[in-house]
This record gives structure tokens, C-alpha cells and sequence, in this order.
């Protein structure tokens, strides 16, 4: 047992200094490359020596080929986990997004990251007037956008509007009425009196986070998969 766990800590201890050191940084006086390689050949030279001494008789050579074969899968499985850290780091935030679509998280500067939907898309948790409501983030939407449903629950009187503009939404042409939003909330990031638009029930399947709350931003940009929004 002491054979495979003591190799396996090192590699282990290198992954982890490799993913957490950027790439251009040396390790060791190596570059990443080089690095990686020393430690898969350290490490399958522990798992030789502690072989040699615990090993005896007439199968002691099969024993020595199997676990060369066994480490060869190991070091080929590691190679591939780091080669595409970042693809397997989209991925997993993107079932996050799905497991938990109302979670974003809040960068040290204050910044909110939204991860991307299996879909492909970036659903925003915000608050509305102190409700919470989730936002399709849409540059294509020249203003935020509300179900009716949404907007009933936010506080807004759907029955007394007048649907007099009208929108192209992902279910066809609708009607939609011309409203202000008191305070919409994303994370730390506030904007006030908020042009938006509600559509009457069913006319949208997801309400959307338009540019009448997006161009307030300092910036918006995706990254690694991952929406990231500064305020100013």
C-alpha cells in the first residue's frame, strides 16, 4: 500500500502546485513542462525503489511490469486532467449553474460572476425592489424585460399597464408596457430608476437583463465561461 501512496502524494503535491502557479511562473527553476515531468519521474522512482525492496521470488519481474503499466495509465490520465483544467473547470461550473441558478458569486473586488448554463446561457440572480428574480442576460434586449408573472410578484400592477410597444421575443411579436424600475440589485452592484418593459402572461418564457441595466456596468465581459459584471 505504502508503494502507490507515497508516488501518488507527489504527484498529487505537483498537480496541485502546477494549477495554482500561473503559467509563465517557473517551479523549481523549471518551466511547467519540465516540472511535470520531473515529478512524474521522481515519483515512478519512489514507486520503483519501494517495489524493489518489497518484492521477492519468480514473480517479482510481473509484478514490476504490471505496475509500470498501471503508473503509464496513471501519468496519461494526470497529463490529460491538466492539459484541459480549464475545459473540466467550464464544465463543472456550468452544472453548477444548473444545480444552483440562483448562486453568483462576489470577486474581491466587488465584481459579480455568473457561471454559464449547460445551455450556454447566463441566467443573473438579481433583486427587484427587494424580490428576488432570476435575468436572462441579453445585449440584444435594449432594456430589461419582465414576465408579467415576475413583475406581479416585484409589486407592479400588470392589469392597469398599457401594452402599447411593440417587441420580438423568442415565443413571436408581442405587446409589451413601458415601465420604470425603482432599484434593481445584482450582488453589490445597484442601478436606480431602471427603464424596462413588462409583456403580458406568456408572451416570454425567461425575463431578460437588457442594456438599460448593462450599460450602467464599468464593463461586461465572458471569460473561461463565466459572466463577469463590474459596477462603476
Amino acid at each position: 500500500m505504502v508503494r502507490l501512496v507515497v508516488p501518488l502524494a507527489i504527484l498529487a503535491a505537483a498537480l496541485i502546485a502546477l494549477v495554482a502557479t500561473p503559467a509563465a511562473t517557473p517551479l523549481l527553476g523549471l518551466d511547467h513542462a519540465r516540472f511535470a515531468g520531473a515529478a512524474f519521474g521522481v515519483a515512478f522512482l519512489v514507486w520503483l525503489g519501494l517495489a524493489a525492496a518489497g518484492d521477492a521470488g519468480l514473480g517479482a519481474l510481473a509484478r514490476a511490469a504490471g505496475g509500470a503499466a498501471v503508473w503509464a495509465a496513471i501519468i496519461l490520465g494526470l497529463t490529460g486532467l491538466y492539459a484541459y483544467r480549464f475545459e473540466f473547470a467550464d464544465f463543472a461550473g456550468r452544472v453548477m449553474a444548473e444545480l444552483l441558478p440562483g448562486e453568483a458569486q462576489v470577486g474581491a473586488s466587488g465584481e459579480v460572476i455568473v457561471n454559464r448554463r449547460l445551455g450556454g446561457e447566463f441566467v443573473v440572480p438579481a433583486k427587484i425592489d427587494g424580490v428576488k428574480v432570476t435575468l436572462l442576460f441579453d445585449t440584444g434586449a435594449s432594456t430589461v424585460v419582465l414576465r408579467a408573472e415576475d413583475a406581479r410578484r416585484v409589486g407592479v400592477d400588470v392589469a392597469g399597464l398599457d401594452y402599447d410597444v411593440d417587441v420580438v421575443t423568442a415565443n413571436g411579436a408581442a405587446t409589451a408596457a413601458p415601465v420604470r424600475l425603482d432599484r434593481i440589485a445584482v450582488g453589490p452592484i445597484v442601478a436606480r430608476n431602471v427603464p424596462a418593459l413588462i409583456t403580458k402572461p406568456g408572451a416570454l418564457a425567461e425575463s431578460l437583463l437588457g442594456m438599460s441595466f448593462l450599460e450602467r456596468l464599468q464593463s461586461y465581459t465572458v471569460e473561461r465561461g463565466r459572466l463577469i459584471l463590474k459596477g462603476k
